[in-house]
């Protein structure tokens, strides 16, 4: 099967017009790029949320930046960003806004009349053009982010991908060794801790303000999908998908729609986990270093996991779950559990909500204060002296009892830099070869941790013993086993 798309048939299928292919300059050495010299993105999953909102529709808004190349499975999605920019050229071409017309005379325009090279196959794309890439986005579905950000990375580009960063704790532990051998600009795309209330949070945890703390609860009222068989099969594939490179590297079966839901699935995700834990436990986990545990530096590195479910589903997720890591001290920092509560709306787990209310109220929140700061996600941080209480994204902090901390600057940071913007700051770190707050070296470790709590629920009830030095599992050999996933051939890490 073709891994790339003659344009002539491409375009008659997906935008029905004609286009010329773009003559890029060669690639330079990524982080020292003159301002006035362009960065030739590849963009893998041209719809998803960060290569759409980041990119195929805020393309203008970056200095010197060229949608260089494009690669997508599914015409059905690449048609969706040819018909974005065709109607930005046509719009804004006449728009009264001097910027929009200027955007559209620059970028909407020019993508429009010569869509940038498509490839269905990232492998391909990387070896045919690797030498006019020098960075790559991924917004791919959720199994096939860690091979592609692995590919990008040893093609020498610099990657933004979209979480979770791997659907498998092996894959993980493979792209933390990846960024730290490279030393490329990389970008786990949870935007959240862009924010100026996501960075003040961190330094008020690291100052103490609420004191040595003790509980971390990270809740989102979704339910899992708790599907008992798998799809049945058999149906045509739709023309404009390549169902096996959809597919890449986990195991074949018959083509159903079914299949492609992003978070329903063990063999391709790691469910809502995967969907909000990036989020919504981002603040805690990076304020209370547990990422040093991965650096063997604690006396005590073991971090125990257990699961509490709706059901042990092999298949899929139950519909809803309790997951607690008990993680040992970081240098001088207490242990600190961290608890995760999913389930359906308006209940995160049973009794979940009734207590995480409790914790609030014994800080001086009211009955409808407590309401309103248990929104469908977010994240309770319990100190010894303190609490404080954040959103889906961690992008806002709220500090209790109220009167205790109300000369506390709870809005924007006052030692961390400010960020340009999640997306602006990984491509400034192209040019200049800065750290994103979100790299890979912290990313991988955050994504183990949270492959890890996912793994506990095929075993409610039973306790895992993780080693975040070596990646093992000491005392479950049927957990262990489930760490990483036998790849098709001719796909790898």
């Amino acid at each position: 099967m073709p891994t790339t798309i003659p344009r002539r048939r491409f375009l008659a299928r997906a935008a029905g017009s004609a286009a010329g292919l773009l003559i890029l300059p060669s690639a330079r050495m990524v982080r020292g790029y003159p301002a006035n010299e362009r960065l030739n993105l590849a963009v893998v999953g041209m719809a998803g949320y960060g290569a759409y909102h980041g990119f195929a529709e805020a393309i203008h808004t970056y200095d010197q930046v060229r949608y260089a190349y494009s690669c997508d499975v599914d015409l059905r999605k690449v048609r969706r960003v040819y018909e974005l920019w065709e109607q930005r050229a046509r719009q804004w071409s006449n728009s009264d806004d001097q910027a929009q017309r200027r955007a559209a005379e620059e970028y909407y325009g020019p993508l429009a009349e010569n869509k940038p090279p498509l490839f269905q196959d990232y492998r391909r794309m990387l070896d045919e053009a690797g030498d006019q890439i020098d960075a790559v986005v991924v917004a791919t579905p959720d199994h096939t982010h860690a091979i592609i950000a692995a590919a990008a990375l040893r093609a020498g580009k610099p990657v933004l991908a979209e979480k979770p960063l791997t659907i498998s704790a092996h894959e993980a532990r493979e792209l933390s060794r990846l960024a730290k051998r490279t030393k490329l600009p990389t970008q786990m795309n949870n935007g959240g801790a862009a924010s100026p209330g996501f960075r003040r949070g961190v330094e008020i945890l690291r100052e103490g303000l609420i004191g040595p703390v003790q509980q971390v609860h990270v809740f989102f009222s979704r339910g899992g999908r708790n599907f008992q068989q798998p799809p049945p099969g058999g149906q045509p594939v739709p023309p404009e998908l390549d169902w096996n490179l959809w597919l890449a590297q986990v195991a074949w079966r018959e083509y159903d729609p079914g299949w492609i839901n992003r978070i329903a699935w063990r063999e391709t995700s790691i469910g809502e986990l995967g969907n909000f834990g990036p989020h919504s436990a981002n603040m805690a986990f990076m304020a209370l270093n547990v990422k040093d545990l991965w650096d063997g530096s604690a006396a005590s590195r073991t971090i125990r996991i257990q699961a509490e479910c709706s059901e042990a589903n092999q298949l899929s997720y139950p519909r809803w779950e309790k997951i607690r890591w008990d993680v040992p001290e970081r240098d001088g920092l207490p242990p600190v559990t961290f608890t995760w509560h999913h389930g359906y709306p308006p209940e995160y787990a049973p009794g979940s909500r009734e207590m995480l209310a409790g914790l609030l109220q014994q800080h001086g929140a009211s009955e409808q204060e407590a309401s309103e700061l248990l929104p469908y996600a977010g994240c309770i941080i319990v100190g010894a002296k303190g609490l404080l209480a954040t959103n889906s994204h961690n992008t806002t902090v709220r500090l209790l009892p109220v009167e205790k901390f109300a000369s506390v600057e709870q809005n924007r940071p006052l030692r961390t830099p400010t960020s340009p913007g999640h997306y602006r700051e990984w491509v400034q770190a192209c040019r200049d070869g800065s750290t994103p707050i979100s790299n890979f070296e912290y990313a991988a470790p955050f994504a183990e941790f949270l492959n890890v709590g996912s793994l506990a629920t095929r075993f409610p009830g039973e306790t895992i013993e993780f080693d975040p030095v070596t990646g093992r599992i000491t005392n479950h050999a049927e957990a262990a086993s489930h760490l990483q996933y036998p790849y098709r051939d001719g796909w790898t890490i």
